[in-house]
Parts: structure tokens; sequence; C-alpha cells
């Protein structure tokens, strides 16, 4: 420059802005020489100290203001402020963004005034959250309704800096009260291309989508969003195009390449919480809503093989599963059959050679967690239990054994399959199909001997819980008492087990699973199911005994809550102290009175049928009710080993439990005359 930024040169700004000898005109060739000046850094402090930055301040609100001062108080501005927190704050202070925005409405600015805006409030929130507070984003959704700016012409450059200006001012916290509530559909809409130019560019397509995604995650503008059919539809387009449209573009710029990648992620995301919202359903039921029918389509259609679509579907259509009648039309309607399709998904991701779509985590885990949706319905357990047990799901424990998420959800699964459904747990404890590939070391004898391995070695407490609560499934279903009237309902085939080889080979699992429930803390009501189910084991005369045996004698600390659950303390169970090694297991102790080890089976048996104990449904609630069915399950798994396997009961067990059962049969009378 010629001149220098200092107190000379704002007296000959201000002369000619006052009138005097140099016309208008002399002044915006100052200023324009000013704006090209300050692109230099070193000039920027100068430009405020000097008062020209103050000058520049004053002159643009002034109303009818020349055109071409316009244009070169906001290069002065733009130019003047990159970069500088200091000249941004006098601008902040001055309150003149407020007439930058209103400048808005004049057309011609358009590709000054947004590098201008950009300039200024790029990495500095006090100008990020005035310009939020006037009104930015309002601004410039009216001025993309109008339509004028399209992507695929002129308007690209300005496009991508409104991106640019959205991305920044959606993270202010007034901007969810303050946005126009058609805001996401106006940028998804501009996702969507126009037919004449077609798909925009991959930068403002992630640009677009960007925004409309970050301005859907607040809540307060999901309504408005939800409540219009063609908004969900610009959705899913758009995720589409995001999924399949710029697959194989020619010189991709690499970082828009990952940049998709997370908008792909990110719709994922946002379509699994939207679906979650309670109108979701209401709006767009499950067998009507083309767009409900659309989710339904990226499961079974191959147009739609993808892992982000297919993930999304099952996590949307999971949410719109959640009532029961919702779930069985899902399963039953032969049109749509959900349950086959996700089947074969789940082959297609297990197999080492089906290279259409790649197993994630995130799909496997969302697939597998939608099938439990569908399982909880007792209609649907038996068309599940049909293309899902045993090969499939036996499959899943076996590869997802690394992702200890996704083996939970396999888990949890067969687990719903299993509750008051005979005919898997049939399926489940059939002998291992010869074909049937694995990579246990021991012999594994059936698809239930490799749950209870495999879930009882994961790291995951909640696969154990799992496994455990699975198991008692099918233990409920080999002691199943049939109703009055009724059949009983076998579930080993004799071809494969006697019911006396079933328990022989799988019986040290099923204790050791069921030891681990007895003896957990965190869930009382599964405390009280296994109590329940260990009093329908010990009066079998099949087997079934000897688990509960297995129990009783391989630790100390289910023994300890039995003695709770029957007599409301530990006390009774202390001579046991100190018996337990590092393996949990009790080393066996020499009773001193040996000779009194057969116990007294015929007093045991008087007790019973005074008492007239039996087995008692626990209750999953906390009560007086539930604690007395607790105490009287306890009671009769007690009274029935010390009446036929006493024994074979370790160390001074026998007279600890003679001790439980005295105390226990005072308690439970007690308990019912209080009733």
């Amino acid at each position: 420059m010629a001149f220098t930024l200092d107190k000379n040169l704002l007296s000959q700004l201000e002369a000619a802005w006052n009138g005097g000898d140099q016309p208008l005109d002399a002044l915006a060739n100052l200023l324009e020489r000013i704006g090209d000046g300050v692109r230099d850094p070193s000039l920027r402090d100068p430009l405020r100290e000097s008062g020209i930055l103050d000058f520049v301040l004053k002159v643009l609100p002034t109303e009818e203001l020349d055109l071409s001062l316009k244009r070169q108080c906001l290069r002065v501005l733009g130019n003047g402020c990159a970069d500088c927190d200091e000249n941004r704050a006098k601008l902040v202070e001055s309150g003149a963004l407020r007439t930058v925005i209103r400048f808005l409405n004049d057309r011609s600015l358009l590709p000054l005034l947004l590098p201008v805006l950009y300039n200024v409030i790029v990495d500095y929130e006090p100008a990020q959250l005035q310009v939020c507070e006037a009104g930015l984003s309002k601004a410039l959704v009216a001025l993309l309704q109008e339509g004028s700016l399209l992507p695929g012409g002129d308007y690209d450059q300005v496009l991508n800096l409104i991106n640019n200006i959205f991305e920044l001012l959606v993270s202010q916290k007034p901007e969810p009260q303050l946005a126009d509530p058609s805001t996401p559909a106006v940028f998804l809409s501009l996702a969507g291309g126009s037919t004449t130019d077609g798909l925009p560019t991959l930068e403002l397509f992630n640009g677009f989508c960007t925004v409309a995604l970050a301005y859907l995650t607040y809540e307060s503008l999901q309504p408005a969003f939800l409540s219009s059919a063609p908004n969900i539809q610009h959705l899913q387009q758009a995720f589409y195009n995001a999924c399949f449209s710029y697959e194989n573009l020619p010189d991709a710029d690499l970082d828009d390449l990952d940049q998709l990648k997370t908008v792909c992620t990110t719709f994922v995301t946002l379509l699994a919480d939207l679906s979650a919202h309670p109108s979701f359903s209401e709006l767009y039921p499950l067998t009507t809503s083309p767009v409900s029918k659309k989710f339904l389509l990226w499961l079974s259609s191959d147009k739609f093989a993808n892992q982000h679509l297919r993930t999304a579907a099952c996590l949307c259509l999971g949410n719109l599963s959640r009532s029961d009648e919702a779930s069985t039309a899902l399963v039953a309607d032969s049109t749509i059959h959900v349950h086959t399709h996700l089947a074969s998904l789940l082959a297609q991701a297990l197999d080492p050679d089906e290279k259409s779509v790649p197993a994630t985590p995130q799909l496997l885990h969302a697939l597998l967690s939608f099938a439990k949706n569908l399982a909880i319905p007792q209609a649907n357990k038996s068309q599940l239990g049909q293309v899902f047990l045993p090969d499939l799901l036996a499959g899943a424990w076996i590869k997802t054994s690394v992702q200890p998420q996704v083996q939970f959800a396999a888990v949890s699964l067969a687990r719903l399959l299993l509750v008051n459904s005979a005919g898997n747990v049939a399926r489940l404890c059939k002998p291992l199909a010869v074909e049937f590939k694995h990579t246990e070391k021991e012999e594994v004898k059936s698809y239930f001997h490799l749950l209870m391995t495999l879930g009882g070695r994961s790291d995951l407490e909640p696969t154990k819980i799992e496994t455990a609560r699975g198991v008692m499934s099918v233990v409920r279903a080999l002691q199943a008492v049939p109703q009055e009237g009724g059949d009983k309902v076998e579930v080993l085939d004799e071809k494969d087990w006697t019911r006396e080889a079933f328990y022989e080979v799988h019986g040290p699992l099923i204790a050791k699973h069921l030891t681990h429930l007895l003896a957990q803390g965190k869930y009382p009501a599964l405390r009280s199911e296994v109590l329940f189910v260990l009093a329908l084991l010990a009066r079998s005369t099949d087997g079934g005994a000897s688990v509960v045996l297995r129990v009783l004698n391989e630790g100390t600390e289910a023994v300890k809550k039995l003695a709770v659950a029957v007599t409301g303390s530990e006390e009774v169970a202390a001579g046991l102290e100190g018996e337990s090694g590092d393996s949990g297991r009790i080393e066996e102790v020499q009773d001193e009175k040996e000779e009194e080890k057969g116990g007294k089976p015929a007093e045991v048996t008087s007790i019973m049928e005074g008492l007239n104990l039996n087995p008692q449904q626990a209750d999953t609630k906390p009560s007086a009710a539930a604690t007395a069915k607790d105490r009287e399950n306890g009671l009769v798994l007690v009274a029935e080993i010390l009446r036929a396997h006493s024994s074979e009961l370790k160390g001074p067990r026998v007279g600890l439990f003679e001790e439980i059962l005295k105390k226990g049969t005072e308690l439970l009378q007690n308990d019912r005359k209080g009733n």
C-alpha cells in the first residue's frame, strides 16, 4: 500500500464521509484499498488501533447506504476480522452483525456477504452466539426456500459456505428454540438434488446431510419433521443416496469419502432415534405406511444390500415392533415373514464366503436385537425357533465370541426363544449334527451343551446370566408337570436321550449355571426363580436330583443364599466357612458322626406331608408372599435331598440342612398363620 493504517488515513476517511472535497466514490476507493491491505495479518491490529475499524462499523448501519460502500465495508470486515479475535470482539460489541444479516435481503451481496460472515464467526464463539440470537439461520433458510440457490449450478460455492455456517450455528445453545422448524427438511430436499442437474457434488451432499442430521438431533425439532411423510421419505432417499450414489466416483477426495462414511453412520443413529419417538408408530403404522414398508424392503430386497441400510432397518423395525400386536403381525403375515429375512441375513453375515454385505458388529447386534423383540410374544416363538434354532444361533454363539456384545445378543435371543416353548427346548437339546463345526477341544454333545459351554466362558456377566436363565427354561420344560387332564410334553427325543442320560451328560454344566444364579446377589427375582427350579429338580426321580446335589456340594455361597431364603439368615451356614478354595469348590470334610450321615428319611417325609410342601412358582416382585414362596421352595429342595440323597451330601451338610429344615418349618408355619 502507498499509505499506512493510521490516524491520518482515518481523517481522510472521515472527511470523505462527511462530504468535504472528496466524493463518496473516493471513500469507496479508500475502503477498497484498505480491504485489500488487511488481507495481510500484520495490518489487522493497526486497522483496530487506528480507529478505522470503528469508522467502518459506524458507517455500515447507515440507512440507504450506497451499494459500493456496503461492498467495501463488508470486505474490510471480512478480511480484517479473519483470524483476529480482537477485531471480532469489536464487531460483536458494536452489534453491527445484525446489520450484516439484514443485508441478506440484497441478493447481489450474497457472494460477498457469506464469506464475510464465515470469516467473522469461525472459531469465535461470541460471534456465533450473536448471529444465532440475531436469527441468521432463519434468514438463510428463508433464502434457501426461495428456490433460486440450487446445487449443480453457479451457486455451489455459496451453498458450501451456507453449510459451513450452519455447522457452526447448530452447536449454539439457543439455536434449537430459534431455528426454523423446517430447517432439516430444507437441507434434505437440497441433498436430493434436482431433476435437471441430478445429485449435488459429494462435498455439497455431505454438507447438506450433516446439517439436516445435526438439527434433527434436537428433540424440539422432531415433532414438526415427523408430522410430514414427505420429510421422512426425503430422509430415507438421502440415506439411500449416501449408501449407493457416490460409490464409484472417479478421483473423489479422500476427506469427502471419509465424511460420507460418517454421514452414513449418523443416518443410522438418527433413524433409530426418530423411529423410537412416541408419535412415529402412530404416524407410520408397520403394515400400511410406505415409510415403514421401506424399512422392510431394506431388509428383504437385494437392491438394498448395504450394511448401513440394513442396520437402520433392524433398529427402526425393532422400535416399531415393541408391542406384541406389531411383533406378531410381522411374523404371522405371509407377505412379510420378517423372521425369515432376518435368519437369511444372519446366515449371510456368518458365512465367511459371503462378501455382499460386511458382517459388521453393528449390523449383527441390530439384527439380533430386532429378533429379540420378535421373540417375546408367545405366538412367535415356534416360528422363530424353526429358522434360528439350533444351527443358526449356535453358529452365532461361536463366531461372535470375539464380539462380546453381539454374542450376548445371540445368547439372549436363544433364552427368549426357550421361555415356555417346549418345541424350542427340544430343538436346542438335539445332539450336534455331524456336519456342524465348532472349535471346542472337549466333546460337545448337544446344542444345549454348546450354549452352556460358551456362555459360561464369557467375560461378560450379563452373558453368563442370560445363559443361566436359558438353562432354567430348559430345566423347567424337562420337569414340567402336565395340567390336569393334559398330556405330558416330552422335550427329549427318546432316540437321542433318556432323561437319565441327558442329566448325566449335561448335569455338571446345568449345576454350574444354576449355582451361579443362586449365588449372585444382584437379581433377587432370578434367585427366587432358581430356587423354584431346584425344587422341581429335587423331586426328580430320573436324574434331576443329581444336579441339585452338585449345586449344594460344590459351593458355599449358594448354600448361604439357600439358608437366607429359608431361615432369613446365613448363621446356620457358618459351619461351611473356610471350606471354599480359590476354585469355589468345597473340599470334602469328614463328619465326625459319619454314622448319622444317613439322615432321618421317615421324619423328613412326615414333615413334608404335614406341611404339604410343593414347589411354588416364584414371584418376580419383592413381597411377603414372595418371601414365603422362596422359603417353601427352599424347604422342598432341602427336604427332598435329606429324604432321598442325604448319604451323597458332603461334609457337615446333613446337620446343616436338618437345621435349615427345622428353622424353616417353624417360619413357614408362621407365614401360613399370618395368611
